[in-house]
């Protein structure tokens, strides 16, 4: 036995009081010298020895009382032992944790853990609880604890194997939640193909946690021969009617022998091409396709690979890679410029035509002009020095913004401009106080300096040389008393772009201008990045990919764009049939993709098409390396053994001797009371019936 505070001991010590109040109250026969006994009768004291007996008992039971409180104080525990051996009726809750990862897809893998799992259950006792948790890339607990078998029988019966990941610490968290939740020794069966991708990317180790049993159950007997479409790279949308670059496939096997492999490339149902690619022993592979015609619209793409006659592959569901390819017209922009001020117009129109399939269509417009399509049209509206707009399309601008567009600001030599600050006051990002024209009397110029890295704007231009912009030289500029974010400042501090967020769009005021006569920005490399990424960041351009991982959760929030009121939404699976999942109910606004295929959304504004494929991890079929499995078991052994893992205090916390002994000290404690009250009570003298009648004189 073993305390976890020891110093209470010392209160032992206190058994020395009633020791001394038992000797200092002790009765002492006093000598007295007599003449002569011969006269007096001899009576004898019986109850003496009785009485010392009497006295000897109280003094132990407060002896007794002080130890049972001191030990009660030191909180002592036995190591070793747990509540459940303490109370060895306790009847024991079992967890099948159940792996439905894609790869228990794998041959006989999910029929031989359905046979474990009801093996398990059939070896439930009359009053033993049982409890099914399934876990992939999450877990989920299927059932609350009941002793019913035919109940757990019928809820293994209605599981089936998912396209999700293995994660071994999804898991164990799922142990701990069930050990937060038992009043009953935890029991684990976990029943798994032990695949050593479930580790994690980092292939980390991890450790179960302490349960009265552990158990693991391996269902993969032999390692599976498997081919896999692991990636394709594809754009997601292209503006031109051919694909404007080749479209190229990465083909993996994992404990494969070398083998020849037809792989197919087919749009909205129909073959493009088809390629041969010679795949060596468990390597990798590319296939190429050339460029292709792509009709309009959003269309449904899929590589898959054709198997030689005789091969064997594990998981027929990895040998096709889905993805999505919108072909659409180029995005409008609208540049208001005042007449015959193009210089600036010719560096933007070369900048965001440099791709060679430019999502782009620069509409050039003065103030004045009339447009060819209305601005609600637009994705965004570039203002290139402009001093004033007519009121309508100021407000037209403005509804632009509201539902989601964007605004470009660019200064110049009209600028500052009260009436135009005063037309978009709710736009506005800054407060233009002064123009400041560097010259050689005072400063020849300024550079850039700090900027928002992390900012979208700014964070994909690390490969385009972003840091060039601090030699980016600035002749003039507005000195501006920002309100809101500012994303890139002037090497002085000043202000050089400030962004502002009005309802569902984005306005953007740069306090310089992009041409060769304010900076010489076009000069540098990050020039065409940078404007691309300010335009697509003011426009909100999707940025979803051609295909999604399982499991994958998309924000339907970049859907909703220009929709006012509540957003409604629906969605068709793979099955082709209507989806709700549990989580709409919570998160309305979020999709969950679990399945491979094709998911079709349908909201007011439009419908929109997602793609779905396995992660490539879970194509390896590697087991769990021997040793790996070694310490999951020791450690499962060192659970068993008792609290040691659980540590000093969590074992006193489980036995909780301590309320024992308290309860034994109130027992003694009442005892000693009844036992004490004869001894403190007043001494009185005994004096026999015969003394009286021989010596009438004797008080009583």
């Amino acid at each position: 036995m073993q305390f976890l505070s020891p110093w209470f001991l010392l209160g032992a010590l206190a058994v020395g009081v009633p020791i001394w109040v038992h000797l200092i109250r002790r009765e002492q026969a006093e000598r007295l010298p007599f003449s002569s006994l011969m006269f007096l009768r001899r009576v004898p004291i019986k109850s003496v020895s009785r009485q010392r007996l009497k006295h000897l008992v109280l003094l132990a039971s407060r002896v007794l009382l002080i130890l049972l409180i001191a030990a009660a104080f030191a909180r002592p525990y036995i190591r070793g032992m747990t509540r459940a051996a303490l109370n060895t009726g306790a009847q024991k809750r079992l967890a099948i944790l159940l792996d439905t990862s894609m790869s228990m897809q794998a041959g006989e893998r999910w029929q031989r853990a359905l046979d474990a799992a009801r093996d398990a259950i059939r070896g439930l006792g009359e009053l033993d609880q049982g409890q099914i948790v399934t876990f992939n890339a999450e877990f989920q607990i299927q059932n609350l604890p009941t002793s019913d078998k035919a109940a757990l029988l019928a809820t293994l019966d209605s599981l089936t194997p998912t396209a999700s990941t293995t994660s071994y610490e999804h898991a164990f968290r799922a142990i701990e939640r069930l050990q937060e939740d038992s009043d009953r020794p935890l029991s684990v069966v976990l029943i798994s193909d032990l695949q050593k991708s479930g580790l994690g990317p980092s292939g980390q180790m991890l450790t179960p946690p302490s349960v009265a049993e552990f158990r693991l159950v391996d269902v993969a007997s032999e390692t599976a021969p498997n081919w896999a479409v692991e990636d394709v790279r594809v754009l997601p949308r292209i503006f031109r009617s051919r694909y404007p670059e080749r479209l190229r496939v990465n083909l993996r096997g994992y404990g494969t022998d070398a083998a020849s492999l037809d792989v197919v490339l087919s749009l909205t149902g129909k073959v493009l091409q088809r390629k041969t690619v010679s795949v060596p022993a468990s390597g990798i592979a590319t296939a190429e396709f050339d460029s292709f015609d792509v009709p309009v619209g959003v269309n449904r793409g899929e590589v898959r690979i054709i198997l030689p006659a005789g091969a064997s592959d594990a998981l027929p569901l990895d040998d096709s890679y889905r993805f999505t390819l919108e072909r659409r017209e180029p995005y409008r922009l609208l540049f208001l410029r005042e007449t015959g001020e193009d210089r600036e117009l010719y560096y933007w129109r070369n900048a965001l035509g440099a791709e060679g399939d430019s999502p782009w269509q620069l509409d050039a417009r003065s103030p004045g002009e009339r447009l060819s399509v209305p601005v609600s049209q637009y994705a965004a509206v570039i203002l290139s020095n402009v001093g004033q707009l007519p009121e309508s399309l100021a407000a037209d601008i403005r509804a632009l913004v509201e539902k989601g567009g964007g605004l470009i600001i660019t200064a110049g030599t009209r600028l500052p401009s009260p009436p135009l600050e005063q037309q978009l006051v709710d736009l506005w990002p800054a407060h233009a106080t002064e123009k400041r024209m560097l010259t050689r009397d005072t400063e020849r110029l300024i550079l850039l300096g700090n900027f928002e890295r992390d900012h979208p704007v700014f964070r994909d231009l690390a490969k385009s040389g972003a840091e060039s912009l601090r030699s980016v030289e600035v002749y003039a500029y507005l000195q501006l008393q920002p309100d809101n974010k500012v994303l890139l400042r002037f090497a002085n501090g000043d202000p050089a772009l400030v962004e502002k967020a009005w309802d569902q769009g984005r306005v953007l005021l740069f306090a310089s201008s992009f041409d060769n006569i304010w900076s010489d920005f076009p000069l540098h490399p990050v020039f065409i990045p940078l404007l691309h990424q300010l335009v697509r960041y003011a426009a909100q351009l999707p940025a979803d990919p051609a295909a999604y991982r399982i499991p994958s959760t998309i924000s339907l929030a970049p859907f909703r764009r220009g929709q006012v009121g509540t957003a409604s939404w629906d969605v068709i699976g793979p099955d082709g049939k209507r989806e709700v999942p549990l989580e709409e109910e919570r998160r309305p606004d979020y999709l969950v993709l679990r399945t491979p295929g094709f998911y079709d959304l349908r909201m007011r504004n439009g419908e929109y098409l997602f793609a779905a494929n396995p992660d490539p991890q879970e194509s390896d079929l590697q087991p769990l390396p021997q040793e790996d499995r070694s310490l999951w078991a020791t450690a499962a052994r060192s659970a068993t053994q008792g609290a040691v893992a659980a540590g000093p205090t969590e074992s006193e916390k489980r036995q909780a001797i301590w309320w024992i002994l308290l309860l034994l000290a109130l027992a003694v404690a009442l005892a000693e009371i009844y036992l004490a009250n004869p001894f403190l009570g007043p001494r009185r003298l005994r004096v026999s019936s015969e003394t009286l009648k021989e010596n009438p004189y004797v008080n009583p």
